[in-house]
């Protein structure tokens, strides 16, 4: 034992103020047992999360009467600078700029951050926060706004800019009940690359499903858990599987029920008309429902007989698509429904796929089969 108040130095080496007058002798034999056992690498070193040291100090920057971190409190906080890791960004003795900063440019932001891929300006898209400071919008150390701004007036930015087009969205009758422009526009857009397309981030589904991954009520009635469908049902909407959400929604708003892109019946029965369904003519073709008679159309025909247009065009309170049909995922081949809703009470639909043709039970006829080829 040492007869003396041992500290710890750099590397590993021991030292002591000894209180007793034989103290010293036995000290600096262990000071110099610890120099030679660091050069055999036998030192033990200190912990590796320690914060970072002045180095000539051996001061921590954080400690209480320097700079010091309060851990707790409601303020997020940098994680590097929660742990005391001034290093990476800061010089510990001079620097040419303020705040004892390594540079001041953003390259000391994307070491850890390199992901944002902030880009040069564009001759086509003029994006501040592609090219500005990051120390512009954000503060490096702590803040009570998300995402580490320094001002909530920064959340708002998107709005101030893009006003005329948010206020155009708000006039629509049918709002996304859950997008606050002022607040929330980051949820689904980039703000550093110009490269994704309207900055939207890389898969537009992905971004849909964070918050489509559990029923939602809205207007009255519950929307399906549409990120369980996809995963566990075996057939998937052809554009759902391009990861295309867009492609039959806007998301912001529009003047179509459930934030349709373009026309689309709003209940389930109703007269034929072409405009009615040009959401659906965005990928299929009008013939498929006003062709009467006409092979090659659709496989959902009896012999030459358009079985599409018998159910939507001919009858005089024509089904909308939605009616047999699920827009996303289905249990059923052909997207067919297991249920179909009556008012207030659910039907069984059953469809059967056979290789000329199929059978189907519904809630509005008996089983009948249909046959492609007599």
């Amino acid at each position: 034992m040492c007869f003396g108040k041992l500290r710890t130095i750099r590397r590993g080496a021991l030292g002591c103020r000894s209180t007793r007058s034989f103290g010293p002798v036995f000290c600096l034999f262990l000071l110099v047992f610890s120099i030679s056992a660091t050069g055999f690498g036998l030192a033990v070193t200190s912990a590796t999360l320690q914060p970072d040291m002045d180095s000539h100090y051996r001061k921590s920057c954080v400690a209480p009467e320097c700079h010091p971190v309060e851990p707790g409190g409601r303020t997020p906080k940098h994680p590097p600078y929660l742990e005391g890791h001034c290093l990476p960004c800061h010089l510990d003795h001079s620097a040419t700029g303020t705040a004892l900063l390594k540079t001041r440019n953003n390259s000391m932001c994307l070491q850890c951050h390199g992901g944002l891929e902030i880009e040069k300006p564009s001759e086509t898209v003029k994006h501040p926060p592609d090219t500005d400071l990051c120390t512009q919008c954000h503060n490096p150390h702590e803040s009570r706004v998300r995402n580490l701004l320094r001002d909530e007036k920064f959340l708002s930015e998107c709005a101030q800019c893009h006003e005329p087009f948010l206020k155009k969205a708000a006039a629509y009758p049918y709002r996304h009940e859950y997008f606050d422009p002022k607040t929330q526009c980051g949820s689904c857009h980039y703000a550093h690359q110009q490269s994704a397309q309207r900055y939207v981030r890389e898969n537009v589904a992905e971004s849909c499903l964070t918050c489509h991954d559990l029923p939602i009520e809205s207007g009255g009635r519950k929307l399906e858990n549409i990120a369980e469908s996809l995963a566990t049902l075996p057939f998937v909407h052809k554009a759902m599987e391009k990861g295309s959400c867009p492609a039959c929604h806007t998301p912001h708003g529009s003047d179509q029920p459930s934030l349709l892109e373009s026309g689309y019946p709003a209940g389930s029965y109703d007269v034929y008309n072409k405009t009615q369904y040009a959401l659906c003519w965005k990928c299929h073709k009008e013939a498929l429902v006003e062709n009467p008679n006409r092979a090659g159309v659709t496989g959902f025909r009896n012999g030459t007989e358009n079985l599409h247009w018998f159910h939507v065009a001919k009858l005089k309170r024509g089904r909308a698509c939605h009616l047999c049909h699920a827009a996303h995922a289905s249990q059923q081949p052909r997207l067919m429904r297991e249920k179909v809703l009556f008012r207030k009470w659910y039907g069984t639909i059953l469809y059967t796929a056979t290789e000329s043709g199929g059978s189907c039970l519904t809630p509005c006829h008996d089983q009948r089969e249909y046959r492609r080829s007599p």
